[in-house]
């Protein structure tokens, strides 16, 4: 078994705090993702997609958008 040297010993420490900063981050953000907040955005989705496949082709136009890009987003599950 290979002695670590200190300068070894020292990335590795560093390296399982970046992980357990990377950890404790990624849980504080889905902390703060409440289920209220996944709702709204379902909901929004959801508005804005029925609202997206009602326009007519010369909005879409205006948009830079084509009917397949439409059809694209509007077959997307409401939650992404």
């Amino acid at each position: 078994m290979k002695n670590c040297t200190s300068e070894e010993l020292n990335k590795l420490e560093s390296s399982q705090l970046d992980i357990t900063s990377n950890c404790k981050n990624a849980l504080a953000k889905l902390k703060a993702n409440t289920w209220k907040q996944r709702l709204a955005k379902i909901a929004h989705n959801w508005r804005t997609r029925s609202r997206l496949s009602q326009l007519n082709d010369a909005q879409l136009k205006d948009l830079g958008l084509t009917a397949a890009d439409v059809d694209q987003e509007v077959r997307k599950p409401a939650w992404k």
